[in-house]
């Protein structure tokens, strides 16, 4: 499960003020073109996209594979933390 705290919500809130900022000062349409005639800008966005929602998703990756997730919620309760051997 994804744990919405205020990072999270941050990062959203923000993705859909500025996808609803450029709807409006760009016109309907503005995505297909933009595509067409700048495509390696088009991927550095979505890059940067999946980049910036990794910090979302990871987490309840890690936990159900049983990996330590004690550097994303160290003060949660259920965190798995590293067991290291000696």
């Amino acid at each position: 499960m994804v744990r919405w705290d205020g990072h999270e919500l941050a990062v959203v809130g923000s993705a859909t003020g500025f996808w609803a900022i450029a709807n409006a000062c760009l016109g309907k349409g503005w995505v297909k073109s933009m595509i067409h005639r700048q495509p390696v800008v088009a991927m550095s966005l979505a890059l940067a996209t999946a980049g910036v929602a990794m910090p979302i998703f990871i987490p309840p990756i890690r936990r159900k594979l049983g990996l330590p997730t004690n550097q994303y919620e160290a003060g949660l309760p259920g965190v798995v933390y590293p067991q290291l051997e000696e």
